[in-house]
């Protein structure tokens, strides 16, 4: 399975608006994603697999308690093969938005 659609089937299960990138909709709460690669696993001087780094950006207005939603979202890229997420509140005056940094590995892949 591509990050991408490990990503779409993680997040497609928590019901909130997502997009690789940059989300266009008109909802309050939504989430983006975006990653980097790195390559590993070398033969013959080549790169056999991929290591990517995830970040998954919750964006919420002010208000409630985001908690039990981030938990949920980590739960949900665990549930694909993701590492379990890092979180770091980049939050401010425009509203809520939690970071959540995780891996994905993919054999093949990118540079299969």
């Amino acid at each position: 399975m591509s990050v991408d659609q490990a990503l779409t089937a993680a997040l497609a299960q928590l019901g909130i608006p997502h997009a690789p990138n940059l989300y266009t909709g008109d909802e309050t709460e939504y989430i983006t994603t975006n990653y980097q690669i790195i390559p590993e696993v070398y033969a013959e001087r080549a790169p056999r697999a991929a290591r990517y780094l995830v970040q998954v950006h919750y964006y919420r207005p002010h208000g409630e308690n985001p908690n039990a939603t981030v938990q949920a979202i980590g739960r949900a890229l665990w549930s694909q093969g993701f590492t379990w997420p890092a979180v770091e509140n980049a939050s401010d005056e425009s509203g809520q938005h939690y970071v959540l940094e995780c891996e994905y590995v993919n054999g093949g892949g990118f540079y299969g």
